[in-house]
């Protein structure tokens, strides 16, 4: 165990930053004002320090502040205004339809939006048993993904696919490109399958993957697609940040009522005097 002489400064300082060891100086000041957006103590809309303000409270250049505020503003966590500081930027809100199979990056586009896909990897991996029984294999791609919406995460995709239909994948293949669109280029056309959306709580993988906070609730998709022979293609979770709105087009179903026995003799009887009618009719044509 070490002591430090008196008077000597901790290695971490009052301020937070450690100047001995770990990041550098301009990531660790960018990390810090991100947690504290995260943890809504500064809310969108609110006003950053200045940069004498951030030069002051962690004793840097200016030059290091505006490299953590360049940092932030690339994140679309903060907007820089010339003459008038950096503000708290508000998280674009991700909007998608339940009912729906696929075709996120058309329902973000109706919207006015645009997604990105960033690949983390494709591996060779067993999947879970569940999808081993929704997939009929155990012979798959483990694809992660994270997909941007205006540079904000919104959501971890991680899906298995049989090697055996799609053997060609590869992170450059994948990377900015639809994963349903693919499948149809390659000759099997996606109709869906059973999903399912429960919440779970952030990990600190999944917090960090997301820009989310521990814990922070999260939405997960789970579900499986399958042709319209019932081949599965897909089984998939999707983790969405908290910034995201599921639609749902609800319908509310009628039930017929029960038909009398009196209202049945009526029907019978009108159809019997049609029939008559018509028989009448039939032989005065002739």
């Amino acid at each position: 165990m070490s002591v430090q002489p008196a008077g000597a400064e901790p290695r971490e300082r009052a301020n937070g930053l450690n100047r001995e060891e770990g990041p550098p100086l301009h990531a660790q000041i960018r990390d810090i004002l991100h947690r504290q957006i995260l943890e809504r103590p500064l809310l969108p809309g609110s006003p950053l320090p200045t940069e004498e303000e951030l030069q002051k409270q962690f004793g840097v250049s200016r030059s290091v502040v505006r490299q953590a505020l360049s940092g932030l503003s690339d994140l679309g966590l903060i907007r820089r205004q010339r003459g008038r500081g950096s503000v708290v930027a508000a998280a674009p809100v991700l909007r998608r339809h339940i009912q729906r199979a696929g075709g996120l990056d058309e329902q973000a586009a109706a919207h006015g939006q645009r997604l990105r896909t960033h690949v983390i990897a494709v591996e060779q991996a067993a999947p879970p048993e569940s999808a081993v029984e929704a997939l009929n294999t155990t012979n798959t791609w483990k694809i992660e993904r994270i997909r941007y919406l205006e540079e904000v995460p919104v959501a971890f995709m991680r899906t298995w696919v049989p090697r055996d239909l799609f053997p060609h994948f590869t992170r450059e293949l994948l990377e900015n490109a639809s994963l349903l669109g693919l499948m149809r280029e390659h000759g099997y056309h996606p109709a869906g399958g059973p999903r399912q959306v429960q919440a779970v709580a952030a990990g600190a993988d999944l917090a960090q993957k997301l820009h989310t906070g521990t814990r922070e609730p999260l939405l997960l998709l789970q579900g499986v697609t399958r042709d319209a022979l019932g081949h599965g293609l897909e089984w998939f979770n999707v983790w969405h940040s908290p910034n995201t709105v599921f639609d749902v087009d609800a319908q509310v179903t009628s039930q017929p009522g029960r038909v009398s026995q009196e209202h049945i003799r009526r029907l019978r009887n009108l159809t019997q005097q049609l029939e008559s009618e018509l028989a009448d009719l039939e032989r005065g044509a002739r």
